[in-house]
């Protein structure tokens, strides 16, 4: 039997590792600065977290939205898509989940009804206008992980839907969805999701200015948004609770979202986000109309009109 001692490298639990030597000098060497490493990141890490649980307490004070995410599975997908550089670059959060971001913009707390839902709704961004990527161009998109890839190291049981190829779900039931707008479509070969792209309204999400939020759930962690120019959302909203083909169970839900956004936009974020008459102008036909019924129900005036 050998006496001889190799330095082996894994990269999981599950790796049988990786050889880099017998021992010697120089591959000491290189396991004492591992030690060292790993002993700085493990005190940074601590120190983080101590950092993270002073800002929750601060956070909760304040009274702030927080995510209602008991088990932590949204905030740490979330988490997870921001680290891989998907969320802001590829992937916009829209749906019931994106109104923390928006109540968190505002600094109050919405109507009761906009609880997230037990699903998660994410729409492909990148090439659009509100994609940073167009900002700050990233070489390495091609080496960057796929939407499925940063599921499945969260939870290896997701699975694509093969009834619904948008949909990838977990052996709990949990939904992940991925919508486009026609005009991203196609998506790369390296996603394994098939979002339907004949849904027009979606590129009524990429308009305007998306917006960066880190919202904290309820266990206190962190749990970053990138979502819609909330105009957008809100008129898009609207536009939903009147589409023909929408879930009739839905719609007034739909309805009053988008009438709470507008108004959040009209007290709260009239700088940052105005309904001015360059923003009506912007709109199309189909949801100009709505928006003028709901500034006539409001008794809103544009304020350069």
């Amino acid at each position: 039997m050998s006496e001889v001692e190799y330095l082996a490298v894994k990269t999981s639990g599950y790796d049988n590792g990786t050889t880099k030597g017998v021992r010697s000098p120089e591959t000491e060497a290189i396991l004492a600065t591992f030690v060292t490493d790993k002993e700085l990141a493990k005190k940074r890490a601590a120190e983080a977290d101590a950092l993270i649980e002073q800002r929750a307490l601060q956070y909760r004070a304040l009274r702030l939205p927080a995510m209602l995410d008991k088990l932590d599975k949204l905030g740490e997908l979330l988490r997870a898509l921001d680290v891989a550089g998907l969320l802001r670059n590829d992937l916009l959060v829209v749906g019931t989940n994106a109104f923390s971001a928006y109540e968190v913009l505002c600094g109050v707390k919405f109507p009761a009804g906009n609880e997230p839902t037990q699903d998660f709704d994410l729409a492909w961004c990148r090439g659009s206008t509100v994609s940073l990527a167009k900002l700050v161009p990233d070489h390495n998109v091609q080496s960057r992980k796929s939407l499925m890839a940063v599921l499945q190291s969260i939870d290896s049981t997701y699975r694509i839907n093969p009834k619904k190829p948008y949909q990838a779900t977990n052996s709990a039931g949990y939904e992940v969805e991925l919508l486009a707008a026609p005009s991203r479509a196609p998506l790369p070969q390296t996603e394994a999701f098939e979002p339907m792209v004949s849904l027009v309204e979606q590129e009524w999400l990429l308009r305007g200015r998306a917006a960066f939020v880190v919202v904290a759930t309820v266990r206190h962690r962190a749990c970053p948004l990138y979502v819609p120019d909330p105009r957008w959302m809100a008129v898009h909203k609207l536009w939903l609770a009147k589409k023909p083909e929408r879930n009739a169970q839905k719609r007034p839900k739909d309805a009053r979202q988008g009438q709470v956004l507008l108004d959040a936009c009209r007290y709260f974020l009239a700088d940052s986000y105005p309904l001015d008459i360059d923003f009506v102008l912007d709109l199309p036909e189909e949801l100009r109309d709505l928006f003028n019924d709901w500034a006539h129900a409001a008794g809103y005036v544009l304020p350069n009109a």
